[in-house]
């Protein structure tokens, strides 16, 4: 965190006892860096803008991130008009570079198409699918994060996608429920880990090394990237208790809710999903895999608050 006098767009902050207006945003970077990322426009990876470049302002003698959203209603407070509002310009800023990541988009999905070609030719088939999201998407909530509300974004094409370990993390689930749905007595196995769950999960999934050695799976997962670069929106998580989270009471049910806003991908959004699987595999074993994928889907769901219906397609 910067000492106060630092940084305010990239500039010295105003040494005057009255300066409301002007400490809106406070970078807390050196300047020099603020100068070199505003001067990118468009062309800065809005991954890394979001977990490194958020501005803070004073509050309580000291600084905070208001990652808030402008209020819905058409009568605003003078406080209210003052306010940055840093969700809504994130989300328009992000809009704005929307049109830039086309290009490097489509050139990541020729990438996958030459490496399904590639492993065609060691013993692979692809399973190449394209899947239109139902419900809004939110994932790496828990990543680190200034607001504590954080998101996944592609390391180097700065955009929302689903990585091929969570992918793989869904589909072995609904791979393992669909067991136990049919074999009940499986849940034994299921909690115990012993040798019949192996038997029945490492050849698509692999095995850690434990009494025995670690064991290859023959299903390949790629991450899930977007066909075009998706539209984001605001989802909201409220802490009913402030006081008490912050350590000063108990909860008690006078405190006020504080509603909370988070990154989310609005529904609508076409996913590719792309499996190279053996083809060794028999043909009982791939479609057991293939149903497993599409309950992970339409039941189960990716990311984060898939209990509350989030994550489906």
């Amino acid at each position: 965190m910067p000492r106060p006098g630092i940084t305010c767009h990239g500039r010295q902050r105003p040494r005057r006892e009255n300066r409301q207006e002007e400490v809106e945003k406070i970078y807390p970077l050196p300047a020099k860096v603020s100068r070199c990322v505003q001067g990118l426009g468009n062309f800065f990876n809005f991954g890394l803008y979001f977990n490194k470049w958020l501005w803070v302002v004073p509050e309580n003698l000291g600084f905070e991130y208001k990652f808030q959203a402008k209020p819905k209603k058409k009568v605003l407070t003078k406080r209210e008009e003052r306010e940055g509002y840093q969700a809504d310009k994130i989300l328009a800023h992000y809009e704005r570079l929307k049109n830039n990541l086309n290009k490097f988009l489509t050139n990541r999905h020729e990438a996958i198409d030459t490496i399904c070609q590639a492993f065609k030719k060691l013993g692979y088939e692809a399973l190449d699918k394209t899947y239109k999201l139902k419900t809004s998407l939110i994932i790496g909530l828990g990543n680190a994060h200034p607001t504590e509300r954080g998101f996944t974004f592609h390391w180097t094409l700065g955009i929302p996608y689903i990585p091929a370990e969570s992918i793989k993390g869904v589909v072995r689930l609904a791979y393992l429920v669909n067991k136990a749905q049919q074999e009940p007595n499986f849940f034994e196995h299921w909690a115990k880990e012993d040798e019949a769950f192996w038997a029945y999960l490492a050849e698509l999934f692999g095995r850690v090394e434990k009494e025995k050695r670690a064991q290859r799976g023959k299903v390949i997962f790629l991450d899930a990237l977007p066909v075009e670069p998706p539209t984001l929106t605001l989802e909201i998580t409220t802490c009913h208790y402030p006081d008490y989270y912050g350590g000063k009471r108990g909860p008690t049910e006078d405190q006020n809710p504080n509603p909370l806003p988070f990154l989310a991908v609005a529904p609508g959004a076409l996913f590719r999903f792309v499996f190279l699987m053996d083809e060794a595999l028999n043909k009982e074993v791939k479609e057991k895999f293939v149903k497993a994928f599409e309950a992970a889907l339409s039941d189960h769901g990716f990311g984060a608050k898939t209990a509350l219906g989030h994550g489906r397609f």
